[in-house]
């Protein structure tokens, strides 16, 4: 296994342990905990990794920080309320500063009261975005949420994990108020507009996974020619080139900022061989791979 593969952390507790947080959670499928309790031995910056749950974080101090999804840069405004879901590539860079919560659960830890976490509460999918900015009404009432969870975590007895799992049900039915707010700033757009939209924030997610239209059509719940059709009348590209740019970019930090070989890299982008992604690679650069990372 090449040391620069993206490693893939099944619990909360795995990500601890990698980070050197000494925090460990009692409770499977869930936990919680201030990022003020990170100090002052956790670790400070995080290479990409995937995990297998879902993770909810608010940030009452941004300062320093920064997140990054599938390697995009997440815009940590004011007040930020924001999502990792299992398969997403994530990695992020906080200071000491920064003060929040993040809660972490697999969706087995709800099941018995959400049966279908996904169609209930639609900012956990991958089409969705993954950030909003709440007003200030909304930032105080999840902290207040999350503060009753967490000292409810910190004092066990028989009920702590029912009790638990009906507040955080409770805390994502607070969360979807925030996304249908957000959706309904968004009623100006068009369908075309807002498919599209969908579309590349589907892209920057599962790129590495999927070259196909039909791929995210399925996901999208449109025909590929209807996809393709909205896209090139929405940015003037088909949706085929806006997968083949995002992948090229992929490509171009990869060879600048890791030291897989070309062989690897190509794997890692889902190319079934070397020579596959070398010709592609040429096709957008008009350079072999080799030649790029030689001329850096």
């Amino acid at each position: 296994m090449s040391k620069k593969e993206i490693p893939v952390f099944e619990t909360s507790n795995d990500i601890h342990e990698a980070t050197g947080f000494d925090h460990r959670s009692h409770i499977p499928g869930f936990d919680i905990f201030t990022l003020e309790s990170l100090e002052p031995t956790t670790r400070r910056c995080m290479p990409p990794y995937r995990q297998g749950f879902y993770q909810i974080g608010i940030l009452s101090n941004t300062t320093g920080s920064e997140i990054n999804l599938n390697t995009n840069a997440v815009k940590l405004e004011k007040l930020p309320l924001w999502f990792v879901v299992p398969g997403q590539i994530f990695s992020w860079v906080r200071s000491s500063e920064t003060a929040g919560y993040h809660i972490q659960f697999r969706k087995e830890f709800i099941a018995h009261s959400i049966a279908n976490l996904t169609e209930e509460f639609p900012f956990l999918k991958l089409t969705e975005n993954s950030v909003f900015l709440m007003t200030e009404e909304e930032q105080k009432s999840l902290e207040f949420d999350m503060a009753r969870m967490l000292s409810v975590f910190e004092n066990p007895h028989p009920y702590q994990e029912r009790m638990l799992e009906g507040m955080l049900v409770s805390l994502l039915y607070n969360c979807k108020a925030v996304f249908e707010r957000f959706k309904t700033t968004e009623s100006h757009l068009s369908r075309g507009q807002i498919l599209t939209q969908q579309f590349q924030q589907l892209v920057d997610r599962i790129y590495a996974d999927s070259k196909n239209v039909s791929d995210y059509a399925e996901q999208l719940n449109v025909t590929p020619n209807y996809l393709t059709t909205t896209v090139k009348q929405i940015t003037g590209k088909t949706a085929k080139n806006i997968i083949q740019e995002r992948i090229f970019l992929e490509s171009k930090t990869m060879l600048t900022f890791t030291d897989l070989d070309i062989a690897q890299i190509g794997f890692q982008l889902n190319f079934q061989e070397p020579t596959h992604f070398t010709r592609f690679f040429k096709k957008f650069s008009g350079t072999t791979p080799n030649k790029f990372r030689q001329a850096l």
